[in-house]
């Protein structure tokens, strides 16, 4: 003989779904939350975004919507974002520094954001007037820290840093590496290592031993490239001296490591631009950078 179900039986339903419901609920936001596969795919789309604002050298237009979009995606991924402000040879040096706690030691990933006035580098004479787009030179670097904002565990201790005025050296009234200099000059606490991302975007990757970086953690990082099976693009044999946004830091005493592809024909033409950049190369960097620093 069936009976029907009781008031206190039917109650007793009703909060186990509710518990059941909550705990996929949970589960569910708790797997959304997780971060993301680092995706080359991801990064040029951030390339492309950057060289549609045209020259981002300070002081342009360009400068001040490529500035507003990294804090954006920055704050969209939940990092806290600072604007650090100097003043070096009478231009003002805006830094952008992006952290999600004050814990130390704390790594350190650099790129820097701005672009070459003048494409005096270029083969055609009548285009070295014109200004660099810098998809290469400037915008995959960002994009490949924007996308390790997106992507990388909140509890890896790392800090992103975009430098300003890095790349007007040789110019009248400029210098190299204005940014970075203010930067490290106004350090509180320094960083447990530095590793700076410049021009890493080339389809034909091939990113050499620079020879003033810190050996050991230079090698870290070429062995996890070389365990993810991207030996063929960080190779281990050196090759160029590099004054960038690493040597400021290496001058103060702090380990740091300059990840570049000197090798690239369009270097400060009117030619880099976003058609030069692989997806792939980006992801050979991000993913290696990626697991680098959460092994620490």
């Amino acid at each position: 003989m069936s009976r029907k179900p009781t008031t206190i039986y039917l109650l007793f339903v009703l909060a186990l779904l509710a518990l059941i419901g909550g705990w996929y609920a949970r589960a569910f936001l708790a797997e959304r939350a997780q971060p993301s596969e680092f995706s080359g795919e991801r990064a040029y789309e951030s390339v492309k975004a950057q060289t549609a604002f045209g020259s981002r050298s300070p002081g342009t237009e360009g400068h001040a919507q490529v500035q507003r979009y990294i804090q954006a995606e920055l704050e969209a991924a939940g990092w806290r974002v600072e604007i650090q402000t100097d003043e070096r040879m009478n231009h003002r040096i805006e830094n952008i520094l992006a952290k999600r706690d004050d814990a130390s030691p704390f790594i350190l990933l650099g790129a820097h954001y701005d672009t070459r006035l003048v494409a005096d580098h270029d083969p055609d004479l009548n285009r070295r007037s014109l200004p660099v787009i810098g998809a290469n030179d400037g915008a995959s670097g960002v994009a490949v820290l924007l996308e390790l904002a997106r992507t990388l565990p909140r509890d890896a201790q790392v800090q992103l840093v975009f430098f300003d005025a890095e790349d007007n050296g040789n110019l009248e009234g400029w210098d190299w590496i204005l940014g970075s200099q203010a930067f490290a000059e106004n350090l509180q606490t320094p960083p447990r290592a530095v590793v700076v991302i410049d021009m890493i975007g080339d389809s034909d990757l091939n990113i050499y031993l620079e020879k003033n970086s810190d050996k050991t953690i230079r090698a870290e990082i070429w062995n996890t490239a070389a365990a993810l099976g991207y030996g063929g693009n960080f190779i281990n044999e050196e090759k160029y001296s590099m004054l960038d946004d690493h040597s400021p830091f290496l001058a103060r005493g702090i380990p740091a490591v300059d990840v570049i592809d000197f090798d690239y024909p369009y270097w400060h033409t009117a030619a880099d631009t976003a058609d030069k950049i692989s997806p792939q190369s980006l992801e050979a960097v991000g993913r290696t950078l990626w697991h680098w620093a959460v092994s620490q």
